[in-house]
């Protein structure tokens, strides 16, 4: 042993590694599962059933009117635009569709105001309260109106209607149940006012 200068490794083992044992595991971190993705939270919408009515309805109606198809379609497109820019802004309010509809009447109002040529555009384009039996005024709501009125959905600006006073821009801005105006009593006097002689 003194030649080497290293020492030599034993031809037989001191020790037997003993073979009815398991492998040693190493221990390793289970693999990191990914951060769940928060989701954003669903407003509810709630949706109107839409049933179809066999009673009357009345409609109140802002009009614009135009001696032109171009200035019509043009206005018309105008106003799908701000529709669609005011659809597209998000946002968690859960009335967003009532107020959008608002924001929708507002502006077609101003349009109204700005480029009518009507005697309502003072008003905004405000017609009021239309129903089906209602006698056209040929100043100001012709029959060929009343009845383009009728056949639009309401909260939408339908293709513009043609009638011998011009081209008009509606959109409907509510809806109710047609109430007739005279109610009738058993006095025969519906037209009663309280401080006004008959």
């Amino acid at each position: 042993m003194a030649d080497k200068e290293y020492p030599e490794e034993a031809e037989t083992p001191v020790y037997q590694r003993d073979k009815t044992a398991k492998e040693p595991v190493r221990k390793t971190e289970p693999p990191k599962k990914p951060a769940p993705k928060v989701k954003p939270k669903k407003v509810f919408v709630p949706k109107k059933a839409k049933l179809p009515s066999d009673k009357p309805m009345d409609y109140r109606v802002r009009h614009l009117r135009t001696a032109s198809r171009d200035a019509a379609d043009l206005l018309r497109q105008t106003l799908q635009d701000f529709k669609k820019d005011l659809e597209a802004q998000p946002t968690d309010d859960p009335d967003k569709e009532f107020t959008d509809r608002e924001k929708v009447d507002a502006f077609f109002s101003r349009l109204a105001k700005k480029y009518s040529n009507c005697s309502s555009r003072g008003l905004g384009g405000e017609l009021g309260w239309v129903h089906r039996d209602m006698t056209p005024n040929d100043d100001l709501l012709p029959g060929d109106l009343i009845e383009g009125i009728m056949n639009s959905e309401p909260y939408t600006v339908p293709e513009a209607i043609q009638t011998r006073l011009g081209y008009h821009l509606i959109y409907i801005a509510e809806t109710r149940i047609h109430k007739s105006s005279k109610k009738e009593s058993s006095e025969g006097n519906s037209d009663f006012v309280p401080g006004i002689p008959s």
